[in-house]
């Protein structure tokens, strides 16, 4: 069997681009990287597949993986459970793959000890905008923010990146180009 491949962590302020990031670098590197996908008590959306967008479970069924200590980690938010499994993360690991978390800094920082205790080898990727005015004018370019909620949005931003230094790794996205032969540089430089 070969070696179990590190687990990523990517994480960055609201508007930076971790999605459009993990895409361009997952489908230029589909058979070496793939995400956690988050299960969820949610009801499923039109147009969310199971397994691809989440994993939809009963509220008893997530409730009795928590009791059995199947979930890595979890959180209620808005009456919902969100969490990721042991399984998912042993699925993507059997296969070969780095497994990739898009997770927000509060939840690195909960997630790393966790994993490192289960004897995980764990890299932590934190990307930046070059400035603030350049989030500034990526959250104000996606068009779907009213004023009042940008601003919000930008100043929870900036308090997350004051959580840049818990990280291996802070790379600034200016362009897509360097962001992602920078991040595939450093996860398969070994």
């Amino acid at each position: 069997m070969n070696k179990i491949p590190p687990i990523l962590i990517l994480s960055g302020p609201s508007g930076v681009g971790k999605t459009t990031v993990w895409e361009t670098l997952h489908m230029r590197n589909v058979d070496r990287l793939e995400k956690i996908v988050t299960t969820t008590t949610r009801t499923k959306r039109d147009g969310e597949i199971e397994g691809k967008h989440y994993y939809f479970l009963s509220r008893e069924t997530f409730e009795s993986r928590i009791d059995l200590g199947d979930m890595i980690e979890y959180a209620l938010v808005h009456g919902n459970y969100y969490g990721s499994t042991f399984a998912e993360l042993e699925r993507i690991t059997k296969l070969g793959k780095y497994p990739l978390y898009i997770i927000d800094p509060q939840g690195m920082v909960h997630l790393k000890p966790l994993l490192q205790h289960r004897g995980y080898v764990i890299q932590t990727f934190f990307l930046l905008p070059p400035s603030v005015e350049e989030l500034r004018s990526r959250l104000s370019g996606r068009g779907t923010e009213q004023s009042d909620h940008m601003e919000l949005r930008l100043a929870n931003a900036l308090v997350e990146m004051e959580e840049q230094d818990f990280y291996d790794h802070k790379i600034i996205n200016t362009t897509l180009e360097e962001t992602i032969e920078v991040l595939a540089s450093i996860i398969f430089s070994k």
